[in-house]
C-alpha cells in the first residue's frame, strides 16, 4: 500500500524530532565528557581505511572499486581558480561537454528550455546528455534545479564544503536507481569539521570585466569527546554580466562567419561549398526599418536601402540590413548566490548514530539575448505626422496608402530573463551497527527549489500595435494614438489596456533609429513574473554487512547491502497571466491575427518504489597469482506510476595476481525512466529559424537519399527542385512558429554497459597509481527530442519520406517551404558511445627540495554514435563540438616549505566545424583551414604562500596564453573569458 503525505509528514516530523532531542541532549550532556581531540584539517584526504566509494553500497578500500572511478579534492578545485565548480569539471574528459554559465546566457538555454533555464549549470557525462547523468550529494540524490527534469544545478552545491567529487563510468541504475545511464557524479561533504575556516578570492579578465567575488566561512565543533559534531557553512559567489560587445574581435564589422558559397560551381572545379563572410547581415529587415513602395526599397528613416551582397544561405553582406552579431546577446550572465549550510551528527552508541543535513541556496541570474522585432506587423498609414516626408511622397507617387514596415527593434532594450533559484534541502538519517556483521542505515530526504522566472523588457502586443498606429489631434495639432481618440480603432484584442482618451498610449515613432520617445515604448513593455516549483522526497533504508558469522569463502567472508526505497518527484510551472492570455502576432497574409506566445501552465509527478541488493564474493586472497580475487552482482526492481516495473543489474569483478597490479570490470543494465517534462508538457509555441536541407545549396551534405528525397517532396507541393534555394524564399531568415509538447506514451531507456581496466601500483616506484579502463555504453529506445532544423534534416535523410519525422514539419502548398513544425520526444534514437581513460596520480617527496604531485587524466573517444530512429544512417558525433576525440588534462604541483606552485595544461583535441557526414559525402564541402576548430591549449598557473598554519595568500592567472574563440564561433573551442587574474586568501583556526 502506497503511503499518503499525511503519513510521510508524521514519519519526518517524528524522525526530527528524534533528531532534536538527541542533538539537544548531546549538548547538555558535553561538560561531562572528556575534552575532544584535536580533528585533523578539513582539506586533508580521505582516510585510507574502508570507505563506500561511489558505485557501491559495500565499504571497501577505494583502490578495489570494480568500476573506473576518477576523483579531484578540495585543494585541486582551490588550485584551479575557479569557483564555478562546473567550470572546474569540465576539465575531467568525460565532462567536457557539461553546461556552465557561458552555455546558458543570451539566448542559449539548455535543452531547448525557454523558461527558468539563466545560468544553470548541468553535468554531461559522456556526451549523452544531463538528463543521463546521475548527480549525487554524499551518496543520495539531490532535488532537480531544472523544470520538469531531473537535471541538478551544481550551483545549489556549496564550492568550499566540497571534500571530494567522483566521477564514475558505467550504469549505475542497479545501485542507486534511474538516470545513471552513462554514470554519476558524486560530490562528498566535509564532516567532523572543528575549528573556523573562511576564504576569499576576487577575480577580474584582462579586459576588466567578468568581475568574481567569492567568500566562504565554515565554523564547526566536535563534542561529547567526538562523537558529536555540528558545522554551519556560508558561501557567497557573484559573477558580472559579460556582453558579447565587450570582445571587440566578436563585432560584426570584423567577425567572419561560415556560409554556404553562392559561387560554388560543383565537384572538381575548385571551389567550395562553404566559405568566409564578413559584415554579416540579415536581409528584408534593418534597425530602420525597410518599406517597399512601388518596388523601391527604403529605410525608415527615407533612406534608400542599401541590400547589400549576398554571401549565400540566406544571409548578406554589408549594406542596411541587421547585423546577425546583434543577436547573441550576452557571453556570461550575471550571476549571485547565497548558500548556507547546516550538518549535525551525534552518535549515541555503536547502534545508533544520528545525523541531520540542512541546506538552502539562493541563486540568481540574469541574461540578456537579441531584438524584439516588428516584421510587417509595423504597418502604417499616410495620415501618420511620423512617416517621413520622403516616404510620404514616394507612397503618394505610387498610390500606395499602407507603408509595411520590417525593422529590428536593435535599439529597443534586449529581451533577457532573470531566475531565481532557491533550493531547501533536508537529510536526516539514522546509521547504526546490529553486530559485528550488519549495519543498518535509514535515511529521508527532502528537497524543493522554487524558480522566480522574469521576463524582462517582453512588451503586450495590444499596447504595441496600438502606439504604432498614430494620427494627428485636431483639438492640439500633436501626434498621438489613434486609439485614443476612437477606441474601436485598435485591430487586436485589447488584454491589458482599455481604448480611449485615458488609456495612456503615446505615439511610439519607429521610422528610423533612436527616434522613439522612451516613456512611450515603456508603456508597451513589461516584466512579467513566472513560478515553478519542483520537488524530491526520497525514504531510503539500507541493511549492509557480511555472512561471517556462517561462512566465509576462501578470500573471506560474503559481503551484502539490500534495502528498499520509495521516491516522489514533482514539477509546476505557473506562467504568468501575460504569457496565458491572447498575444498576438500579424502574420505576412492579410490582417489575420493568430496568438503566437500563449504559454499553458504545467504540471506533473510520479512515484517509485524500489528494491535493491548487492553481493560481494571474495573467492581467492594472499595466493600466488590470486593476491585478490573477487565477484560481485548488483541488482534493482523498481515500480513506477507512470511506465511500471523497471529492472537493473549489474555484474562486475576485481583480481589482482599480485599486490602491484589488478584487473577490473563491470557489466551491466542501466535504465532511465522519462522525466517529468518528457512525459507531461503541454502543447506550447515554439520558434526557430530554418536552413531548410532541400535547398538546392544544402543536398549535398546529408545522406545519399537526401537529394532524391527533397526533390519528391518540393515537386509534390507545386515547387521547383531546380530554383529551390535560400535566395527565392523571402522568410528564409525570419522565425517560424510551431510547437512542442510532452509525450504521455514514452517507455524508459535501457543501455547496456561494460568496463575493463587495469590499476598499475608498483611498489618499486613509490607514490605512483596509474588507473586505464575502457567503457562501452550502449543506449537503446532513447527519449530523443531534436530541434526543428535536425527534424527537418531526418525528414529527408531517410531511406524514405514515409517516416515520423516528415509529418512533423509542414511546408507550403505552391512552393514547398517550411511554414511551420510540431517536435515532441520519442523513444526512437539510439546511441553507442566507447572509448579510454587514463588516470595517473604520481607523488615524489624529495625532501631538501619539496614534495611534486603530478595529475594526469586523459581521454580517448573511440565512439559516440546517434542513430535518430529505427533504419536511420548512424551519425558519428566523434570530433563534433564538446565531444573531442582526444583530450587531456596534465596538472603538476610543487610545495617547498610554504610555497606551493600549481601549474594546469588542458588540452583539447581539434574539433570538427562541420558534421562528419557532410564532410565525408562532399570533399569540396569546405577549404581544409575550416574543417576543424584549433586544438585548445590553455594554461593555469597559480602561486600560493602559507604565512603560517593558519594564514595564506594565493594568486593566479587562467588561460595564460590568452586563446580566444575561432572564426564563425563566440565560445568554440574555448571561452571567450580570455586571461583571467584572480587572488584569494584562506584562514582557518581552531584545533
Amino acid at each position: 500500500m502506497r503511503s499518503t503525505p499525511i503519513v510521510r509528514a508524521l514519519w519526518l516530523a517524528g524522525m526530527m524530532t528524534a533528531a532534536s532531542t538527541a542533538l539537544a541532549n548531546a549538548a547538555l550532556a558535553q561538560t561531562a565528557q572528556p575534552a575532544p581531540s584535536p580533528a585533523p584539517d578539513a582539506s586533508d584526504p580521505a582516510p585510507t581505511g574502508d570507505i563506500v566509494v561511489t558505485g557501491s553500497r559495500i565499504a571497501r578500500p577505494d583502490y578495489q572499486a570494480p568500476n573506473p572511478i576518477v576523483s579531484y579534492g578540495d585543494a585541486a578545485i582551490r588550485q584551479s581558480g575557479n569557483t564555478n565548480v562546473t567550470t572546474f569539471l569540465q576539465r575531467v574528459p568525460a565532462l567536457t561537454n557539461s553546461v556552465d554559465s557561458g552555455d546558458s546566457a543570451g539566448p542559449n538555454r539548455p535543452g531547448g528550455q525557454l523558461f527558468g533555464a539563466a545560468g544553470l549549470n548541468l553535468l554531461d557525462l559522456r556526451g549523452l546528455g544531463p538528463a543521463r547523468t546521475l548527480v549525487l550529494v554524499n551518496g543520495r540524490r539531490h532535488v532537480a534545479g531544472q523544470i520538469d527534469t531531473a537535471a541538478v544545478d551544481i550551483n545549489a552545491i556549496p564550492t568550499d564544503l566540497i571534500e571530494r567529487v567522483d566521477v564514475l563510468t558505467g550504469g549505475a541504475s542497479a545501485v542507486y536507481g534511474a538516470d545513471g545511464v552513462s554514470g554519476v557524479v558524486n560530490f562528498i561533504l566535509k564532516r567532523d569539521f572543528d575549528g573556523v575556516a573562511a576564504r576569499t578570492q576576487f577575480g577580474v579578465s584582462e579586459r576588466g570585466d567578468a568581475g568574481n567575488r567569492f567568500g566562504s566561512v565554515m565554523a564547526g565543533r566536535n563534542f561529547a569527546g567526538g562523537r558529536g559534531n555540528v558545522t554551519a557553512y556560508y558561501e557567497y559567489n557573484a559573477d558580472d554580466r559579460v556582453r558579447y560587445e565587450d570582445r571587440d574581435y566578436l563585432r560584426g564589422d570584423r567577425r567572419q562567419y561560415v556560409v554556404s558559397n553562392p559561387a560554388y560551381a560543383g565537384p572538381g572545379s575548385g571551389t567550395f561549398q562553404q566559405g568566409l563572410a564578413g559584415d554579416l547581415r540579415y536581409p528584408g529587415g534593418s534597425p530602420a526599418g525597410v518599406i517597399d513602395i512601388g518596388g523601391t526599397l527604403y529605410n525608415g528613416d527615407g533612406s534608400r536601402y542599401d541590400p547589400g551582397t549576398r554571401v549565400g544561405g540566406g544571409f548578406v553582406s554589408g549594406g542596411s540590413a541587421t547585423p546577425v552579431a546583434g543577436y547573441v546577446g550576452d557571453l556570461l550572465p550575471q550571476t549571485e548566490r547565497h548558500a548556507a549550510n547546516l550538518l549535525a551528527h551525534y552518535d549515541v552508541s555503536d547502534a545508533f548514530q544520528l545525523s541531520v543535513e540542512g541546506k538552502f541556496v539562493q541563486s540568481t541570474a540574469t541574461t540578456f539575448g537579441g531584438f524584439s522585432g516588428n516584421y510587417t506587423g509595423n504597418s502604417s498609414t499616410l495620415d501618420n505626422p511620423l512617416v517621413p516626408t520622403t516616404l510620404r511622397d514616394a507612397a503618394f507617387a505610387n498610390s500606395q496608402l499602407v507603408l509595411a514596415s520590417n525593422r529590428n527593434n536593435t535599439d529597443f532594450p534586449r529581451l533577457g530573463e532573470s531566475d531565481r533559484r532557491r533550493t531547501w534541502r533536508g537529510v536526516v538519517a539514522a546509521t547504526g551497527r546490529l553486530s559485528d556483521h550488519a549495519r543498518y542505515d535509514v535515511s529521508y530526504t527532502y528537497g524543493q527549489t522554487d524558480v522566480r522566472i522574469t521576463k524582462r523588457n517582453d512588451r503586450w502586443e495590444d499596447r504595441y500595435y496600438a502606439a504604432l498606429d498614430v494620427v494627428t489631434d485636431p483639438a492640439t495639432g500633436r501626434a498621438t494614438c489613434r486609439s485614443n481618440l476612437n477606441p474601436a480603432a485598435v485591430q487586436v484584442p485589447t488584454v491589458s489596456f482599455t481604448p480611449g482618451a485615458g488609456s495612456g498610449c503615446l505615439p511610439l515613432n519607429t521610422f528610423g533609429v533612436n527616434v522613439y520617445d522612451p516613456a512611450a515604448l515603456a508603456w508597451t513593455i513589461n516584466d512579467n513574473v513566472s513560478t515553478a516549483r519542483v520537488t524530491q522526497s526520497v525514504a531510503n533504508a539500507a541493511l549492509t554487512g557480511d555472512f561471517g558469522a556462517l561462512f566465509a569463502l576462501p578470500g573471506g567472508p560474503v559481503r551484502f547491502a539490500l534495502g528498499g526505497e520509495y521516491r516522489r518527484e514533482t514539477s509546476r510551472f505557473r506562467p504568468n497571466a501575460f504569457l496565458t492570455g491572447e498575444q498576438w502576432y500579424q502574420y505576412d497574409e492579410g490582417d489575420k491575427f493568430d496568438p503566437l506566445f500563449v504559454i499553458s501552465p504545467s504540471r506533473g509527478a510520479f512515484d517509485v518504489w524500489e528494491g535493491f541488493g548487492e553481493l560481494e564474493l571474495p573467492l581467492l586472497s594472499d595466493l600466488p597469482f590470486a593476491e585478490t580475487l573477487t565477484v560481485g552482482a548488483a541488482g534493482r526492481y523498481s515500480d513506477y506510476s507512470t511506465i511500471g516495473n523497471t529492472r537493473a543489474y549489474q555484474f562486475n569483478g576485481l583480481w589482482a595476481p599480485v599486490r602491484d597490479i589488478s584487473f577490473r570490470g563491470s557489466y551491466s543494465q542501466a535504465v532511465r525512466a522519462p522525466n517529468i517534462g518528457e512525459l507531461f508538457a503541454p502543447t506550447g509555441p515554439a520558434t526557430n529559424y530554418f536552413v531548410d536541407p532541400c535547398y538546392v545549396e544544402n543536398r549535398g551534405s546529408g545522406s545519399s537519399s537526401r537529394a532524391a528525397n527533397c526533390a519528391t517532396l518540393i515537386t509534390g507541393l507545386g515547387g521547383n527542385p531546380a530554383t529551390f534555394t535560400a535566395d527565392n524564399n523571402p522568410d528564409a531568415s525570419v522565425l517560424i512558429n510551431g510547437a512542442r509538447s510532452g509525450n504521455p506514451d514514452l517507455r524508459q531507456e535501457t543501455a547496456r554497459t561494460w568496463t575493463a581496466g587495469m590499476v598499475l601500483r608498483p611498489r618499486f616506484v613509490a607514490g605512483l597509481a596509474v588507473a586505464v579502463d575502457w567503457y562501452d555504453i550502449r543506449l537503446r529506445d532513447a527519449i530523443s527530442v531534436a530541434d526543428a532544423n535536425t527534424v527537418a534534416s531526418l525528414c529527408v535523410d531517410q531511406p524514405s519520406l514515409d517516416n515520423g519525422f516528415c509529418s512533423s514539419i509542414r511546408r507550403a502548398q505552391g512552393n514547398g517551404y517550411i511554414n511551420g513544425y510540431t517536435i515532441q520526444p520519442q523513444n526512437v534514437a539510439e546511441y553507442r558511445t566507447a572509448g579510454l581513460d587514463l588516470n595517473v596520480n604520481y607523488a615524489v617527496r624529495t625532501g631538501r627540495f619539496g614534495d611534486i604531485d603530478l595529475r594526469f587524466v586523459g581521454g580517448y573517444l573511440h565512439r559516440l554514435t546517434q542513430i535518430a530512429t529505427p533504419g536511420a544512417q548512424s551519425e558519428d558525433q566523434v570530433d563534433q563540438i564538446g565531444r573531442p576525440k582526444f583530450n587531456f588534462v596534465f596538472s603538476p604541483t610543487w610545495t617547498l616549505d610554504r610555497i606551493t606552485i600549481s601549474y594546469n595544461l588542458r588540452w583539447v583535441d581539434a574539433m570538427r566545424r562541420f558534421p562528419k557526414q557532410a564532410t565525408d559525402n562532399s570533399p569540396d564541402y569546405a577549404p581544409a583551414a575550416l574543417l576543424r576548430y584549433d586544438e585548445v591549449w590553455q594554461h593555469d598557473v597559480q602561486a600560493q604562500v602559507a604565512v603560517n598554519d593558519a594564514m595564506s595568500f594565493y594568486g593566479g592567472v587562467n588561460n595564460v596564453g590568452d586563446q580566444r574563440p575561432g572564426v564563425d564561433s563566440v565560445d568554440q573551442p574555448i571561452s571567450p573569458l580570455g586571461r583571467y587574474f584572480y587572488a584569494g586568501a584562506r584562514v582557518r583556526f581552531g584545533r
